[in-house]
């Protein structure tokens, strides 16, 4: 049987925050041992190749995209020495980017040193990691790392934070070099199964992304899976004169309305889109950071709230990526857009935790509270009419259910007549949501935990993630995880509050998108599509 090929853009300085944080998790999950039998098919999102020693390479399906000056420790190849995969480069037309050397923290020349040991060792990774290369564990592709070299990274003077200066981006050479690497990429597949996309939707990135998704829907009759991301943190100095508050609102508008164009383009373009973010609103600004049961994160550190954001992005992939599992990316587009409702909400629960002398069936039957967290912002999931795919990791099935001659109560509750994770979860979601349908995915492998993942979880849970019974030490190292994608009539209200935010703002102080080219009249068109867009959510939910 062929492997379904998928191929993963990241757009932007936090969207590759997230990406590191998961393509570390696929790479540091990798068994070199032969005794761990992975349930993910690895060649989904990865590639064999061979380097010009002769070397076999294995590496990300993955086209990245960033500023000037944004790699610091990571070469623009990609750090695999004399990588070409037997491709003849032209060197002497080639544009050599050169960055200023950047200091590697103890972690990365660990890496570099190759250097194992039997004590794990502690790094002080909260304050040595500055940018998204500082944690990076994997090497890429030679054709990986495309930078955008026209905007300096961190530079006030040449800020690349409007929708429209992405698109010239795009229709520059940027535009003819990403996309012949994209088309590269797809003749090395068997049958490839679409795109995932993963962008900043708040700045420059997002009108990069948004006109590469409308090549890739013009191009390839293939599914577009888009994942808008919001920034937890926007590092905006607190104003005190007027002016400064002037342009912080100037700021806070900018974002929205590359939010809202984001969306409105979506719509059009993508098989399914699912905004995501750490905080609670996400549009003028992130809001207040979203509370996971028995964990702490700073919402200010990218390397936190973007290790929650990939944590959501691996779990509802095995969906598409579990051996066992029939799903492709085009099942989950095809399901989750129905009515021309493209756009669905993500949720996470991290971590699971049960008591570790607790059973699943009496956990599920006591909770009051919901058991996972909207990652969507201005977005609370609805419980009844709605359409959900759910992926459960990471619980054995002995959590299950005491045995029947352990049983006391529970053998009168209908879930003790389930038996398995997935038969339980499956009640739990149709006795939970009224008029409502619920597909569940079930991993045996938890979520892992290895550095250089942020030591976010509480020291109340056991090396397993569940809550310990006594106040032993233990250093975790994983944890089960619930995720889900999820589609209803609720959703309405989010774009309502979009559209309503994004309406207040006059295009004439809008100069920067003015300048760029966008005029008056398409602006107020595409508030008009977002609307209509809207409307979709407004019909009677049917199943």
């Amino acid at each position: 049987m062929s492997t379904r090929e998928i191929l993963t853009l990241q757009f932007g300085h936090y969207a590759n925050f997230v990406g590191t944080h998961f393509w570390n998790q696929q790479e540091l999950s990798f068994d070199y041992t032969g005794t761990k039998k992975s349930e993910v098919n690895h060649d989904i999102l990865y590639r064999e190749g061979q380097s010009t020693r002769g070397e076999v390479t294995y590496t990300p399906r993955l086209l990245l995209a960033d500023l000037k000056y944004s790699l610091k420790t990571l070469p623009a190849s990609g750090g695999l020495s004399n990588d070409s995969d037997n491709e003849q480069i032209p060197w002497d037309n080639i544009e050599k980017i050169e960055e200023p050397v950047a200091e590697k923290n103890d972690y990365l020349n660990d890496i570099d040193s190759q250097e194992s040991s039997s004590e794990p060792k502690q790094y002080n990774l909260d304050e040595d990691i500055k940018t998204w290369t500082d944690f990076l564990y994997p090497r890429f592709h030679s054709r990986s790392v495309n930078i955008v070299e026209e905007y300096k990274h961190g530079s006030d003077n040449e800020s690349f934070d409007i929708f429209c200066s992405g698109i010239s981006i795009w229709k520059s050479n940027y535009g003819d070099v990403f996309s012949d690497n994209i088309r590269k990429y797809v003749e090395e597949c068997d049958s490839i199964q679409g795109f995932q996309i993963n962008f900043d939707c708040t700045d420059g990135f997002a009108g990069l992304a948004l006109s590469c998704v409308e090549h890739l829907d013009d191009e390839y009759t293939k599914s577009i899976l888009a994942y808008p991301i919001i920034p937890s943190y926007f590092a905006d100095n607190k104003p005190s004169t007027q002016e400064e508050r002037d342009q912080s609102n100037l700021k806070d508008s900018t974002r929205l309305v590359n939010i809202a164009l984001s969306i409105q383009e979506l719509s059009e373009h993508a098989s399914l889109f699912v905004p995501i973010c750490t905080g609670d609103k996400g549009w003028r600004k992130p809001g207040s950071p979203r509370a996971f049961d028995h964990l702490n994160y700073d919402p200010q550190l990218y390397y936190h709230s973007s290790s929650l954001l990939a944590a959501a992005l691996d779990s509802l992939g095995q969906k598409y990526r579990h051996k066992s599992n029939f799903y492709t990316m085009s099942d989950i587009c095809a399901d989750m857009s129905g009515y021309g409702r493209k756009m669905a909400a993500a949720s996470l629960g991290i971590p699971f935790a049960i008591n570790e002398s607790e059973y699943l069936i009496d956990y599920l039957n006591n909770t009051t509270k919901p058991i996972f967290t909207a990652l969507t912002p201005s977005c609370k999931i609805a419980t009844d009419k709605i359409f959900q795919l759910v992926t459960v990791r990471g619980i054995p099935e002995n959590y299950l259910k005491p045995p029947l001659k352990e049983a006391k109560d529970q053998i009168n509750l209908p879930a003790y007549q389930c038996n398995s994770v997935k038969e339980m979860f499956q009640l739990y979601f149709q006795a939970s949501n009224f008029l409502s349908a619920t597909n569940v995915t079930v991993c045996k492998q938890p979520f892992e935990l290895k550095t250089p993942f942020p030591k976010i979880l509480s020291n109340n849970l056991n090396k397993y993630g569940f809550l310990k019974s006594d106040n032993r030490q233990e250093d975790i190292e994983s944890c089960a995880v619930i995720a889900g994608y999820h589609n209803g009539n609720f959703l309405a209200d989010m774009l309502e509050k979009l559209h309503r935010e994004v309406s207040r703002i006059k295009f004439s102080k809008l100069h920067k998108f003015k300048e760029e080219g966008l005029e008056a009249t398409d602006y107020l068109e595409r508030l008009d599509k977002l609307s209509e867009f809207k409307d979709n959510y407004e019909d009677e939910f049917e199943l």
